[in-house]
């Protein structure tokens, strides 16, 4: 299998480390419970994907394999 575009792993490796370093810091600076965390985050990735769907519709061939 080859890849297609070198360092894409890594850069989306950086932006999850990013995002959970970002959503840890708010988390503790707005003394946000810790029951609401996982709420926080299925929101989160619900909203990711209803995003992606968005760009899918727009662009039918993006994400193909």
């Amino acid at each position: 299998m080859t890849c297609r575009r070198s360092g894409f792993g890594l850069m989306v490796a950086g932006a999850i480390v990013t995002l959970v370093g970002l959503a840890v810091a708010l988390i503790h600076t707005f003394a946000i419970p810790r029951e609401w965390t996982t709420v926080i985050v299925g929101v989160a990735l619900l909203g990711a994907g209803v995003v992606r769907a968005a760009l899918r519709r727009w662009h039918p061939g993006a994400g193909a394999a």
